[in-house]
């Protein structure tokens, strides 16, 4: 049984007009969530739809280190996970309203907080608080050669409790243009010989990857969320193969 979090969320609601003028910044991004895969579950707000509510094209985006755009809740109204542009070009600061959104680590997992117009901030940290450990990630595991880029773990609601986005029938995932493929380095959808000086940089860490670097070149037996020497032997043969 999942417990309430150890601790309470560090941000409180500011203006809530921040959330709408936010919206009018994002509202024409593209949501790059896979069409079929979009949902999620929270315990006390309903089904949530992170790419196409209403018909629109304001959904979530997921970014190399940050998410942009907007999960929608029937129950609930807008949910903003970030405007999709942090203040330093990198990640969201997450100390106050004015740069907020949720962020990626390399090894996939989901930091910060997003907000509901109606239910106040959402903790994407929370499931790494709850007893046991649930964190919020974007998870590459699937059948050799078909990694499956989607979101997996809970994140916390002040004022809702529980959302989860680990539903093994309905979750939420990146489309077919945005899903790594094996030692395909440059993510231009074929692994080819194109792709071994990224792998190399990533190797000597000349060069720092991404979510989807590390998805695409964290090919040994048991993955370590790395791209290193363990991951020479297996990704020669993903290109010979």
């Amino acid at each position: 049984m999942l417990r309430n979090l150890r601790r309470r969320t560090m941000l409180r609601p500011l203006i809530a007009v921040m959330a709408v003028l936010s919206l009018t910044v994002i509202v024409d991004a593209q949501s790059n969530v896979d069409a079929t895969n979009k949902f999620g579950w929270g315990e006390n707000m309903g089904w949530t739809n992170w790419r196409d509510a209403g018909g629109t094209t304001a959904g979530v985006n997921v970014g190399s280190t940050v998410m942009g755009g907007f999960v929608w809740g029937e129950n609930v109204g807008f949910i903003n996970v970030g405007d999709g542009t942090p203040t330093n070009g990198v990640n969201y600061a997450n100390v106050d309203g004015t740069d907020f959104g949720i962020n990626i680590d390399a090894d996939g997992d989901l930091h910060g907080f997003a907000w509901g117009e109606n239910i106040g901030w959402i903790n994407f940290d929370g499931g790494a608080l709850a007893t046991p450990p649930l964190p919020a990630r974007i998870e590459c595991a699937a059948p050799p050669g078909q990694p499956l880029a989607r979101l997996v773990g809970y994140v916390w609601g002040e004022n809702v409790g529980w959302i989860n986005l680990d539903d093994l029938v309905n979750f939420v995932s990146v489309d077919a243009a945005t899903t790594p493929i094996d030692c395909d380095m440059d993510h231009n959808g074929v692994p080819n010989g194109l792709d071994i000086q990224l792998f190399v940089n990533f190797v000597l860490m000349t060069d720092t990857p991404d979510w989807r670097d590390v998805c695409s070149g964290d090919l040994e037996a048991v993955p370590d969320s790395m791209i290193d020497f363990d991951d020479v032997v297996e990704f020669v043969d993903c290109l010979l193969n």
